[in-house]
């Protein structure tokens, strides 16, 4: 509950201030937290040593980290105040590179699964796509609190996203693709039940099945994509070409495979700006620490 109190609050205060006066707002903040929150200090330092490898010192480290947590609390001022964002505002804030390979996509008929990380910021990209006009179903975790939850996912939907709880949403998402439309899945969710072992940055990490396993069952074509924050607060929304895949039969060993490929083509993206991925709990398994 504690929570929804704090969006509110947050939706006040943001929605009062002009946009650079709520960014350097959102930045101090970001930055108290990183202060005042040892455990998650902890895994961003953990987590940005293995995005920027074995020869990093302690001092990039940790200013990746800090940039991290500044720039999701930016995400989190963009949030709350998106209700109040006008159309044509969002789109000329939000810049797409390579709309062609979703298009083409859909062309094939089957729908289009839309990839991502908690990078950047996803709900303003799912804004812009809607507001082209473009069916465009979201899996969202749900809240344990009703009233946070609502709060969260009415923004979503006034800006044209259709949400679909990822507890029990599973039918509603193969509809969804068999309808041709677009499904958004977040897919670096670490120790996932029922994950798969990935190789992301040199290390074995588990993530979420689901987008691998939907696309497999529903031959929808898997797009990586992701919208980062330019230094002028617009935002560049990458849309990747779809990832080529043949299925072997074996659905265990395809579904793995198909997920190494999305993880593959995402880790570009921390690797360009990675400062805007924002993993506050530990990546990488146990095993994958000790044997680095």
């Amino acid at each position: 509950m504690i929570l929804y109190f704090l969006g509110r609050i947050a939706s006040f205060v943001f929605g009062k201030l002009p946009p650079r006066q709520g960014y350097a707002l959102a930045c101090v903040l970001g930055h108290i937290v990183y202060l005042t929150w040892p455990r998650g200090r902890t895994y961003l330092r953990e987590n940005m040593g293995y995005v920027l490898g074995n020869g990093a010192s302690q001092k990039q480290i940790d200013r990746l980290a800090k940039g991290s947590l500044r720039n999701y609390f930016r995400y989190l001022a963009d949030f709350v105040c998106l209700p109040a964002v006008k159309p044509e505002d969002i789109k000329k804030r939000v810049i797409f590179q390579g709309w062609d390979n979703l298009e083409g996509a859909l062309g094939e008929g089957k729908g289009a699964i839309l990839v991502s990380l908690h990078q950047g910021n996803w709900d303003l990209s799912g804004a812009a796509i809607a507001l082209r006009n473009y069916p465009l179903n979201v899996v969202a975790e749900s809240f344990p609190s009703a009233k946070l939850n609502e709060f969260v996912q009415r923004r979503r939907r006034e800006k044209g996203m259709k949400v679909i709880p990822m507890e029990h949403g599973v039918g509603r998402m193969v509809q969804a693709l068999r309808r041709n439309e677009l499904l958004a899945l977040l897919i670096d969710i670490p120790g996932a039940d029922k994950g798969v072992a990935v190789n992301f940055f040199d290390a074995i990490t588990q993530v979420p099945r689901g987008a691998a396993t939907l696309a497999l069952k529903t031959d929808a074509k898997v797009i990586p994509t992701s919208l980062v924050r330019l230094p002028d607060n617009t935002f560049v929304a990458f849309i990747g070409q779809y990832i080529p895949f043949q299925p072997s039969g074996d659905l265990k060993k395809d579904i793995q495979a198909l997920t190494q490929s999305i993880m593959s083509s995402l880790e570009k993206f921390v690797r360009q700006y990675p400062d805007q991925w924002y993993m506050f709990r530990r990546m990488w398994l146990k095993e994958a620490r000790d044997s680095g």
